[in-house]
């Protein structure tokens, strides 16, 4: 029993600091008042509004950040790069539109898409079709559909324009790219060469895989790692979207949604910012959408999980300077633009 609390302290003890936390926020402090602290324990009532809204978005998040773990965990393991590229066709003019519909029969979480990307360029993949890959399968898979639906109340209005805007986005710079790139779009990585003899060593008997049959167990191990990864993620939007509620007021969010684009722009900078995971976002700009107007949630909902700070960093560290100014103004202007689109023309 020694034993056993010696290793599993620090862990006892953050989840006592945690209970004993909620506990607080959430007003139950006459138990601790009882024990004559030499002051007395007193909660804000914004920290209870706060915590409210918090643990809201957290609770309603929280399980399809886990779905979307277990799958990009099985998809890591069970699915090999070389079985997607050669379902696609090689004329442009169909592998570009297919290739923004394969997240629907290969869920990716936008926090893995990159490195997949990657790989199936390696693989010999053409680049308009990886990039336009790249930019809707996070949200054209089953588990971002789910969840925007059952966010925004079973409304498919929201969960459709999301799905719709992101092919038309993803289907016009795969046409880009394929116009204006030419050339090897990788950026040559030092590293390389060592992480190819790394994998040869794992292939080899005499270095045996650390998961040689347990597959189920590599995708669990993976799924860990992707879940504290993109929980901290979550978990800062969640707080972020609560801190405009509580602090700034739903009313100051409101005044300045009335400035049009403004509004659109200023919604992209926080999906921008915040980089939230593709499977649970839908909720924070839930949160929003009774101060905003449907056109700004939609731009955050879209233009998340195509480019936000994490993915930036991921694509400046593997591909071509060039690449990455072209992805990140080109989905900038075409976000901007088909919101606005959509707001004009009222679907």
């Amino acid at each position: 029993m020694v034993r056993w609390l010696r290793e599993w302290s620090a862990e006892i003890a953050g989840f006592a600091i945690l209970t004993l936390f909620l506990w607080i926020t959430q007003g139950r402090t006459d138990p601790l008042n009882q024990l004559r602290l030499p002051f007395p324990l007193q909660v804000p009532a914004s920290v209870e509004t706060f915590s409210t809204l918090f643990l809201s978005i957290f609770i309603e998040g929280i399980p399809f950040i886990l779905i979307g773990v277990l799958v990009s965990g099985l998809i890591q393991v069970y699915v090999r790069e070389e079985t997607i590229w050669r379902l696609i066709p090689r004329k442009r003019i169909f592998a570009i539109p297919m290739a923004a519909t394969l997240g629907i029969f290969l869920p990716v979480c936008e926090c893995g898409i990159v490195p997949i990307t990657k790989r199936l360029i390696q693989k010999g993949m053409p680049t308009y079709t990886a990039f336009t890959f790249l930019l809707a399968a996070p949200v054209i898979n089953p588990v971002t559909i789910t969840s925007t639906y059952i966010a925004f109340g079973s409304d498919w209005n929201m969960t459709v324009s999301r799905m719709a805007l992101t092919i038309l986005i993803a289907c016009t710079m795969g046409f880009l790219i394929s116009i204006f790139l030419s050339g090897n779009p990788l950026r040559e990585n030092r590293n390389e060469h060592h992480c190819c003899e790394h994998r040869d060593k794992q292939r080899d008997p005499h270095h045996p895989n650390p998961f040689p049959e347990d597959r189920l167990g590599h995708a669990l191990y993976h799924g860990i790692f992707e879940f504290m990864n993109m929980g901290k993620y979550f978990v800062a939007g969640a707080a972020v979207a609560a801190l405009f509620q509580t602090w700034i007021g739903l009313s100051a969010i409101h005044d300045f949604a009335q400035y049009g684009w403004v509004a659109t722009l200023f919604m992209m900078g926080l999906a921008f910012g915040l980089s939230l995971c593709v499977s649970a976002d839908a909720f924070v700009a839930a949160s929003f959408r009774s101060v905003m107007p449907s056109a700004p949630v939609l731009a955050f909902l879209v233009f998340g999980p195509i480019m936000d700070l994490k993915n930036l960093l991921m694509m400046a560290e593997n591909f071509r300077p060039k690449v990455v100014r072209m992805m990140f103004v080109g989905t900038f202007v075409l976000t901007l633009v088909a919101v606005e689109l959509w707001k004009t023309f009222g679907f």
